[in-house]
Order: C-alpha cells, then structure tokens, then sequence
C-alpha cells in the first residue's frame, strides 16, 4: 500500500489514479473527502494523514489556491507528529519539501528532502525535490547531481518509468538553462510521452505538454509551441497554464483580439499577475490605455492577495515594476529580498533589469552577467543585456545581445521585440551620423 502511495505521488503528486479528463477535479475532490473521512476514523493513521496531504497537493497545482497548500502542510504536520525519524515517514518529509517549495523556502525545501533520503526507505523520490532546491537557489551542478539519483531498480515498469519521467522533465530545463534548447526539446518530448505512456491525470499530462510549448517558444519555433499548447488543452479543457501560454503566440502573430480572449480565460480561471501585466500590455500595445490601467492594477491585488502570495510574487513584482517604471525603488528592495533566498539565473536577470530601472548601471552589467553565466539562449535574458550595454554606451555588445534576442524570436515580447529594434535602428543612426562627422572633419 505505501508503496502505491509513493508512486501515485511521484507521478500525479496525488492519490489520483488516472481518470477521464472533465472529471480529474471531481476525482481529486472524491479522493479527498474520502481520505477525511478515513482520518476521521482512525485519528491515528499517519499514511492516511500523509495520504490526505497529498491529494490536497494535487487539488492546488489544478487551482492555484494557497488554501490547499495550507492544508497539506497541516496534514503533514499531523502525520510526522504520529511517526517520525522511521522510514515509513520519509514519503510525508519528502511532501513537506514539495510544500516548501510552493512557499519558496528553497533551503528548508532541501533539509526536508535530505531527511527523508537520510531515513533509508530505499525511496529516491525527495532526489527530485531536492534538485529543484538547488536548482532555484543556483546551484545547477548539484541539481543535475540529484537528478541522476532519480532511479529505482525495484517496482513495476510504469514505477519505473515515473522516475524516468521526473528525470528528463528536471534535466529538460537544466539543459535549457545551460544553453542547449534543442536537448531540453527533446527530453520534454520524451517526458511528455511518457506522461501519456503510464497514464498520468490529465493535469499533469497537460503540464508537460505546456512546458514543452514553453521551450519551443523560447527557442523562437511558434508553429511547434502552438501545437503544444493546443495539445495541453486537448488534454484538460482550459488549463490556464496552457491558455497563456497559447495567447504569447497569438500576440507573436498579431492576433491581439485572440491573445486577449484567452489571457482573460486564463485569469479567471486562476489569477496570476503575470497574466494581468501581459494581458494590460497587449492593451497598452493596441491604444487601449483604461483597459491596460486596470490590468496593471489587478497585478499589484493578487500578488497581495494571501500570505502566500506575498511570498511567492516578490520577483514578478519586481519585473512588473521595473517593466512599467513603477515604483522602481520598491521594484530593487523586492529583487534584492528575492536574491535572499533564490539566486537562480532569472533572479539575477530580474535584478539587473530592476538596477538598470533605477540607473544603478554598473551594478546592473554585473548583475546581468550572473544572469549569463550558464550560456541560456533566452530572449528576455539578451533583451535586458542590450539595454544595459547600450545604456553604459557599449554599442558592440548591446547589438550582439539585442540581434540575439530578435534572431531568436523576432517577437519574444509584445512591447520589448519593437524597442529591441528601434534600439538597434537609434544606434545604427547614431553610428552614421558618428562617421558622417569624422568624415567632415576630414574634409
């Protein structure tokens, strides 16, 4: 039976077997009643405890809801007060990690992970958790180190294949990081494939599908980012994940009447701030300039919406603020307070963006090539570079960074694309009219 309950989690992060796709929140909803229900009558029970946890888990990666992260954390509680430092806890210790990582306390993520590995189940689950520990908190090597734990010799094949999936899923974004888009295509590919192989719920299915939009997008391939996402929601009708990510391709293709349709689906089904500030730039980009304020308002709501989300939207904030030259000395103290407790490559890019806000412009270009560092092939990343650069009057390495960003997607942003380019065009200009005098001068 625990061993069930491990792979069920590790799979789905749920109890949830797989089930027909209207339904998977109706299932997680059953699952949970039916799990009070069992705590209720044995108050004692820590797997059902650890159960409980689980399925609440799941319920909050369908809505987003801090409610039910809270309440796995208080099931959590319960079950590790019923048994702790034995090896039938390390499934519950390895859930708090997830836990913790929703809240984005990276380090105690990690302590948690290493304590359940230090129990000697034999279970290499919390290997994953704590991979995405480090990787958040920068350290790449060891988050590829924890991944290549991620195998079991015991269990049947799909158990297997579980862990093959959570590998090439977690390595499919170090790749990507590390420069190589084409690598983290394929391992997405594959991890999306083996999603459908061992039945995964459909939301998790959706996920995958939705990440591998998400990279295909990046690496500038729009056709194939649409296919993915319009599979992610053939796969769970309107996941809000899969919604925007299909509306950046609408914007990419113009048809801003269609990426605005569907950014207000995705928000009304769970309400982002990022969504709101893509949604308001698109009405800013078409003269819709009341529809944009309102959006940008409702970014600042629910990013401060819960406890949670306060801890969770330091950094969005910060790139909101410092997009719209808002509140830019707030914008600084929340990317610093950020790079407290997540020094991963986009926590340093959102710093030297907010630095370069501010005109802190050295600091900025050294924020900047921490966020380099890796090699990552990101248009946002090469966009902010050149407008550093450009800014410290470094004309050479603005217009590599901003061809980069253009070669990549000519229309990474529904805003930035065109100041990359009317950037490129001021220096070009500026170029000229340097030669034009030297050449009068000459004369």
């Amino acid at each position: 039976m625990i061993r069930r309950i491990i792979f069920l989690f590790l799979v789905t992060g749920s109890l949830a077997g797989p089930v027909p796709l209207r339904a998977q929140q109706n299932a997680t909803d059953d699952s949970i009643r039916s799990l009070q229900a069992r705590v209720k009558r044995s108050p004692d029970d820590h797997a059902g405890y650890a159960a409980l946890a689980a399925a609440y888990l799941q319920k909050g990666r369908e809505t987003a809801d801090a409610t039910d992260y809270e309440l796995a954390k208080g099931a959590l509680e319960k079950s590790l007060d019923l048994l702790s430092n034995d090896p039938g806890a390390a499934f519950a210790m390895t859930q708090m990690a997830v836990v913790c990582m929703v809240e984005h306390r990276f380090e105690d993520a990690l302590a948690w992970a290493q304590k359940a590995l230090a129990l000697g189940s034999g279970d290499p689950s919390a290997w994953a958790i704590a991979g995405d520990a480090l990787a958040d908190m920068g350290d790449y090597k060891g988050a590829a180190e924890a991944y290549s734990r991620l195998k079991s010799s015991y269990g049947s094949r799909d158990e297997k294949l579980a862990f093959v999936y959570q590998q090439d899923s977690r390595m499919s974004f170090l790749r990507f990081v590390a420069g190589d888009p084409q690598g983290a295509i394929q391992l997405m590919q594959s991890a999306a494939d083996t999603a459908v192989e061992i039945h995964m719920p459909a939301e998790n299915i959706a996920w995958s599908q939705y990440q591998l939009g998400e990279e295909f997008f990046l690496a500038g391939e729009t056709s194939e980012a649409e296919r993915a996402y319009l599979a992610s929601l053939g796969e769970y009708p309107n996941y809000y994940r899969a919604l925007a990510g299909l509306a950046k391709v609408r914007v990419s293709q113009g048809r801003y009447t269609d990426a605005v349709k569907l950014y207000k689906e995705a928000i009304a089904a769970v309400p982002y701030p990022e969504y709101a500030a893509a949604l308001g730039d698109i009405y800013q980009r078409i003269g819709k300039q009341e529809e944009a304020r309102k959006q940008y308002e409702l970014v600042e709501f629910t990013a401060y919406l819960s406890q949670l989300n306060q801890q969770i939207h330091n950094r969005d904030l910060a790139l909101f603020y410092a997009d719209h030259d808002l509140k830019l000395k707030e914008s600084l103290v929340l990317a610093r307070r950020e790079l407290e407790v997540r020094r991963d490559i986009y926590t340093w890019d959102v710093l030297a963006w907010s630095l370069y806000k501010n005109q802190k412009l050295q600091e900025a270009a050294e924020a900047i090539s921490h966020a380099l560092e890796q090699g990552t092939r990101d248009p946002q990343l090469f966009f902010h570079a050149g407008m550093i650069y450009e800014k410290l009057g470094n004309s050479s390495k603005a217009k590599e960074y901003l061809d980069h960003a253009l070669q990549i997607n000519p229309e990474f942003h529904v805003i930035y694309a065109n100041t990359a380019r009317r950037t490129l065009d001021e220096m070009k200009n500026r170029q000229g009219e340097a030669i034009a005098r030297e050449t009068g001068d000459g004369q």
